[in-house]
């Protein structure tokens, strides 16, 4: 989280508790349902009006999900424990069963800063190929996407291992290196590339830019490295009996290049070719016809929502696919099949490090 949206959180979760606490607390009454109700809708109110607010001043949605985050794991639970330490002995047993239950999501929160951010998870998964696509063998493709990292640490570096360790046969990454703004990238360049250096495999290792970088940027992380940067291309790769035909499609997926580098893919003729397209943004699958003759799309972007509610999922995925296919994994939509990496990093800008029930992943991809 950067410094303003720091401030903003801040600022917030103390009007926050003052609100919420002072409605509660207040006077000398009892404090029972009715006053928990009213406490409950004072904070639903004033988190309502910083929400909008948050995304007038500054447009970014992560701020928003900051602030609501903040409101239910700070501020609640410090209304709480001043109502269990100062007004227990006027509190009803509800009201002070409703501030233990605020109270328990602290170690929630705990884990959710602290633990599952680096739970790095290597997920497999298998995706099944026409027979006439004449697939001589299973290939391992490899995926690490939204690295974005504001230093390369070891699990960056543990990521890449787990590529290289799976011997991929083709290794994939949707965009999102790093986030430190295009001011600072030569900064971390020398380690960025060092962390690339040992992604090598018999199809290639390609990318397509991300939001958090430009092309520059992405050009000058990637430089002396194995790594290609596709820009709405298309290349035709071979080798020992296999026949790949990639796609990497840009972050503007709807301009014409990009769709017409979609429509190449589709409309090249042949049927003996496994065909996959890379993007960044999981939306691109949408510009491909129903039951498409593009074998698979592989995104990024989401990073699994970074929260997800048991029994719900992701409250925002940034993108416009079914909440379930923001979340992740392999998807079919109208004979369209996608997989979409939660990705290995984090918003950065102006979110919290926060990971709930969406943890960082590799991606290991099986055609057959």
């Amino acid at each position: 989280m950067n410094d303003k949206a720091a401030a903003v959180t801040v600022v917030a979760t103390v009007c926050d508790v003052v609100v919420v606490g002072w409605v509660l607390l207040r006077g000398s009454e009892r404090i029972g349902a009715k006053r928990v109700a009213q406490a409950a809708l004072a904070g639903v109110g004033i988190v309502t009006a910083q929400l909008a607010g948050g995304y007038l001043a500054l447009g970014n949605p992560f701020l928003s999900m900051t602030i609501a985050w903040a409101f239910g794991s700070i501020a609640l639970p410090i209304v709480a424990l001043f109502l269990l330490a100062t007004a227990r002995s006027r509190a009803t047993r509800l009201a002070r069963a409703v501030a233990w239950l605020a109270i328990a999501t602290v170690p929630i929160t705990l884990y959710a800063v602290f633990i599952e951010p680096y739970q790095l998870v290597t997920e497999r998964a298998d995706v099944p190929i026409a027979p006439e696509r004449g697939l001589p063998r299973p290939i391992t493709v490899g995926v690490l996407a939204d690295i974005q990292c504001v230093e390369v640490t070891d699990r960056e570096r543990e990521a890449v291992q787990r590529v290289m360790d799976a011997k991929a046969d083709l290794i994939l990454l949707p965009g999102d290196f790093v986030q430190v703004g295009s001011h600072r990238v030569h900064e971390i360049a020398p380690a960025f590339r060092a962390l690339l250096a040992p992604l090598e495999a018999p199809l290639g290792v390609w990318c397509v830019q991300g939001d958090t970088d430009t092309r520059n940027d992405v050009l000058e992380l990637i430089q002396g490295t194995r790594v290609r940067l596709l820009e709405d291309q298309v290349v035709p790769i071979e080798r020992d009996g296999v026949r790949i035909t990639l796609a990497g499609i840009g972050i503007k997926f709807e301009t014409v290049t990009a769709l017409a580098a979609l429509r190449d893919l589709e409309s090249r003729p042949g049927a003996d070719d496994v065909r996959i397209a890379m993007s960044h943004r999981p939306d691109v699958v949408l510009g491909l016809a129903p039951s498409s003759r593009v074998d698979l799309v592989v995104a990024g972007h989401t990073h699994g929502g970074q929260i997800a509610l048991p029994w719900f999922g992701p409250p925002y995925t940034s993108s416009t696919l079914p909440r379930h296919v923001g979340w992740g994994g392999l998807h079919d939509l109208d004979g369209r099949r996608i997989y979409i990496s939660r990705g290995i990093g984090w918003e950065h800008g102006h979110a919290p490090r926060l990971r709930f029930l969406s943890p960082p992943e590799v991606t290991l991809l099986t055609l057959r």
